[in-house]
């Protein structure tokens, strides 16, 4: 008989079991830094944390197998990443060269918990992105247009009103760094013929009058904390760098509703959301991947709050494993090739409605004797403990389904323990996965596609549906 592994290389992650790296591309000793909150907390708590600087750390070692995760630096230190306990916070200047965003994508791939992935950094860092993005998911925010040469400067001004002032702002950029605003056509032929010099990309968008606007912190879909920034008498920015004021400040219904609708078009998995009111009306003006944490934020409730606390609720949520289980990475086909170690591939069927206990797995034989279960397919023979039964309903009968703990390969990675519930009644598919495994897999599954992070495999039996498209196959 040939028995399963278990427990053997990989424990399982418990809540609170984590590692934190704070991925960023500046050193500063300022209390208010987020890496440094991070890391302050951390070390007071126990947590493992690692302040990785980009310009001066590289990948020595990356097993996608074994899911480890090593990173070096100038200084010598190896720093070692158990990817499944892994959580990366990524700073915004982390985008700003291919080493920064090469490390960020290393450890996505990798299979890393990222704050925020890749997708969802580019598309807060990139204020066109953001727009777009904004416009296509009905929010509410100032009329943008793209300029990219001086013939496209009178086309963009009309389509975002035809008025002065007008806003001008770079792409990418932060604490205000890259805004300016022009009162005329002149001033603004001018100021974008200045940056265009320096290899800018521009934006211009409509100039709204607000004394103030307010930042929010979301989470995992959850509002955290608000602050109300006052802009000071000699500047048009509201932003805490430039000298605004702020306050801790109470969302109304309305507010809280427009915020949210931001938050999720972005992708993101904490966001800062900033927001004005105008004429009674909510405006989004962006979304930030990298908030800082310097101002007087409050609650929820208007009262203040602290930086420490907010790093607390934050690292508080991720220490949970049901909050890191949520997005997806990759986007895979509804059939893909998955290997159960010590038996084979075989065809997989990606069902995401499938919320059974297990994933299902069709055998040639099955024998129960208390809490032992033997059973084979293909001409291999198993003995498992039972760790739990499934009890789906098939064709209008119950379908009793021993649970064993099995190993799989998918995408060159091997998950161990996974949970299969085991049947020899007739079905549609050889293997069906389930919702909890296309989560511990972390993929978004396209209805449309077959064999997309997998190699194309022949049918097993008569269970598995086939297709073969004659163009590629």
């Amino acid at each position: 008989m040939k028995n399963f592994q278990s427990f053997i290389t990989e424990e399982n992650v418990n809540d609170g079991d984590i590692q934190i790296a704070v991925l960023t591309k500046t050193s500063s000793n300022k209390e208010e830094v987020v890496a440094n909150q991070l890391k302050k907390y951390s070390d007071k708590n126990k947590i493992p944390c690692h302040i990785v600087n980009t310009r001066e750390a590289w990948v020595s070692d990356n097993d996608l197998e074994k899911g480890t995760l090593t990173i070096s630096n100038v200084e010598g230190e190896r720093l070692d990443f158990d990817i499944n306990k892994t959580v990366v916070f990524v700073r915004a200047g982390v985008l700003e060269d291919e080493v920064g965003l090469a490390l960020l994508s290393t450890f996505e791939k990798a299979g890393a918990f990222m704050i925020n992935n890749r997708d969802g950094m580019l598309t807060c860092d990139n204020k066109m992105t953001s727009y777009i993005t904004f416009h296509n998911n009905g929010i509410q925010t100032p009329r943008t247009s793209l300029i990219n040469n001086e013939d496209s400067v009178a086309d963009a001004h009309k389509r975002i009103g035809g008025k002065f002032p007008v806003i001008i702002k770079t792409i990418t950029g932060t604490q205000g760094i890259g805004v300016s605003i022009a009162n005329d056509y002149k001033s603004l032929i001018s100021n974008v013929q200045s940056l265009w010099k320096f290899g800018a990309e521009l934006l211009i968008q409509e100039y709204l009058e607000m004394p103030f606007d307010v930042r929010t912190i979301v989470v995992d879909g959850v509002i955290i904390a608000s602050t109300k920034r006052v802009k000071p008498k000699e500047d048009f920015r509201s932003n805490r760098h430039r000298g605004a004021e702020t306050f801790p400040y109470k969302l109304s219904d309305d507010e809280k509703e427009s915020i949210l609708n931001a938050y999720r078009s972005t992708g993101a998995y904490m966001v800062g959301v900033d927001h004005t009111i105008v004429n009674g009306k909510t405006y989004i003006l962006e979304c930030n991947g990298s908030p800082g944490i310097g101002s007087n934020f409050g609650n929820g409730d208007g009262k203040l709050t602290t930086n420490e606390r907010l790093i607390e609720k934050v690292v508080t949520h991720i220490s949970k494993v049901k909050s890191r289980f949520v997005g997806s990475t990759q986007v895979a086909g509804y059939v893909e090739r998955l290997e159960i170690v010590g038996l084979g591939p075989y065809r997989a069927k990606f069902d995401t409605g499938n919320g059974t206990k297990a994933s299902m797995f069709h055998v040639d034989k099955l024998e129960i004797k208390g809490k032992i279960v033997k059973w084979e397919r293909d001409g291999k023979k198993f003995t498992n403990n039972i760790v739990g039964v499934s009890r789906p309903v098939h064709v209008d009968q119950i379908d009793k389904r021993p649970i064993v703990l099995v190993d799989i390969k998918f995408n060159n990675k091997l998950y161990k323990d996974v949970p299969i519930g085991l049947t020899t009644r007739d079905s549609k598919s050889t293997f069906l996965i389930n919702r909890e495994l296309l989560t511990r897999l972390k993929v978004a599954v396209n209805p449309d596609r077959k064999f997309v992070l997998s190699s194309y495999i022949e049918r097993g039996d008569n269970n598995d549906e086939d297709y073969r498209d004659p163009r590629w196959y």
